[in-house]
């Protein structure tokens, strides 16, 4: 309904105040435009601020894959450590053994030892045991550490690519900024065309008025005619009255139309001056300059 209201108003304006309601309905346009491009501008800043959180999460996870391939290095270390200690074992073994043939002799007088012996050899063929399970589950534990590395680096070529995309997105928001500044400053030299296109539409309306101004001298001039007809057709008579009527109307209508001719033919002199000075092709160009520099923006400076 507001709308409807303003264009009843606008189509209602003349001369001066169509100009000034013009104008103010361009500058409104050019306020939508700037707050646009301020919503892109500060859209853009949002990328560039998860491109740099994205960044800093791929070197996380790069320190991350570090830290697990040193666990894994460790793993290694105190698995050669454990294979180390079983050969010990090993060798100690076989040392018991030798040393339990050696007293084959003593037997009697060694049993006490040799029960002594076997025991501990039960106890170090355990200890053996044990070991070989850790070496195990140290090597299960290498490979989980392996496949989480693998993981990582996996996350690792994730978080790059996202990171490559939120760049992307980025550059075609700083073209779609471009493009917007591109179509504020056509905008621009558009208004700078209505106006011209409003003095012409101003001329055209003076035309009218001369050409509705010369429709009544030529109707004038048809009853000073018909008048004359009359007289001459009837005479002088009762019906006199009327053709001095019709004559007398005629003679108003070519006074009002020399009058109000006249007064449009000063107008008509004022503004063609002004006319060919603001349709010359170089104020034409002049004004979509101006129109364009005042629209300028950050990025075509």
């Amino acid at each position: 309904m507001p709308d409807n209201h303003d264009h009843r108003q606008v189509s209602s304006l003349q001369g001066e105040e169509l100009i000034k309601a013009m104008e103010e309905w361009a500058e409104r346009r050019e306020a939508l435009a700037e707050d646009r491009t301020k919503l892109a501008q500060f859209r853009t800043r949002l990328g560039e601020e998860r491109t740099a959180l994205a960044h800093r999460r791929t070197e996380l996870a790069n320190k991350r894959t570090e830290l697990a391939e040193g666990r894994t290095s460790l793993a290694n270390k105190r698995t050669t450590l454990a294979e180390g200690r079983t050969q010990l074992a090993g060798k100690r073994t076989e040392l018991a053994e030798g040393r339990t043939q050696k007293a084959g002799e003593r037997t009697e007088l060694a049993g006490r030892r040799t029960e002594l012996a076997e025991n501990r050899t039960a106890l170090s063929t355990r200890r053996t045991e044990l070991a070989d399970g850790r070496t195990k589950l140290a090597g299960d534990r290498t490979t989980l550490a392996n496949q989480r590395t693998d993981l990582a680096r996996k996350r690792t070529e994730l978080a790059e690519s996202r990171t490559n995309w939120s760049q992307s997105r980025t550059e075609w928001a700083e073209m779609r900024n471009k493009l917007a500044e591109i179509r504020t400053r056509m905008s621009g030299a558009r208004t700078g065309l209505a106006q011209s296109r409003t003095n012409l539409a101003q001329f055209r309306t003076l035309l009218a008025k001369q050409r509705t101004e010369l429709s009544y001298l030529r109707t004038g001039l048809g009853f000073i005619a018909l008048g004359t007809f009359f007289t001459r057709l009837f005479g002088l008579g009762p019906w006199s009255a009327i053709d001095a009527v019709i004559t007398g109307v005629g003679v108003l209508s070519i006074g009002m139309a020399i009058k109000l001719f006249v007064k449009s033919y000063r107008v008509e002199r004022k503004m063609m001056p002004q006319l060919e000075k603001e349709l010359a092709p170089e104020a034409v160009e002049q004004r979509v300059e101006d129109s364009i520099r005042s629209h300028k923006f950050g990025s075509f400076m």
